[in-house]
């Protein structure tokens, strides 16, 4: 099972000034085993991760409730009927959105730009996890994941949110560090 993310999970080596494009997201691509191999600290405050499921989700558990994680964890915890209607609801052409209103990472900016949309739907003979990213002027759509097993897919849009939302914090955080570092480089 070979699943894509399109998330940026490193924020150290991609954190420049200025230098957010689009583009740069779609080439930071990893695979999932890359991604856990990687991803010893919490995305959002860069703290050391020591339990196994802290480290699996990149964040942990305070940092993982503050950007909004656990509110469709339930979810996942449906028996196999609900499963089997949720395919059919998605085969049929449907969505199951997963929240709105979720931050999305722009780099250099301090003020929130984007917001997200994260759903789950069945497109080309696969399920995906993707969000619609909002921003006056433009919506993008990023695909987190896509593969035939809808409860991996389901699972790794639950964890979209709440991960993009950490790693916005972080984005403006450094940001907001450039800036004062400027100032005081200015006076």
């Amino acid at each position: 099972m070979n699943i894509e993310l399109n998330m940026i999970l490193t924020w150290p080596e991609w954190s420049r000034p200025c230098g957010f494009s689009w583009t740069s997201i779609q080439e930071r691509r990893m695979t999932m085993e890359q991604a856990q191999a990687t991803s010893d600290r919490c995305m959002r405050c860069n703290r050391i991760l020591s339990n196994p499921h802290s480290i699996a989700r990149s964040l942990g558990p305070v940092c993982y409730k503050k950007s909004g994680g656990g509110v469709f964890d339930a979810d996942l915890q449906a028996d196999e009927k609900e499963w089997a209607r949720r395919e059919e609801l998605l085969k049929a052409g449907g969505e199951i959105d997963l929240g709105v209103n979720w931050d999305y990472p722009d780099p250099g900016n301090m003020i929130r730009g984007y917001s997200m949309r994260v759903s789950v739907r069945f497109k080309d003979g696969a399920f995906e996890a993707y969000g619609c990213l909002y921003k006056p002027g433009k919506e993008e759509e990023v695909v987190f994941a896509r593969g035939q097993d809808l409860k991996v897919i389901y699972r790794e849009a639950i964890a979209a949110g709440p991960t993009a939302t950490a790693q916005a914090y972080q984005a403006r955080k450094q940001a907001f560090r450039q800036a004062k570092r400027a100032a005081r480089r200015a006076s």
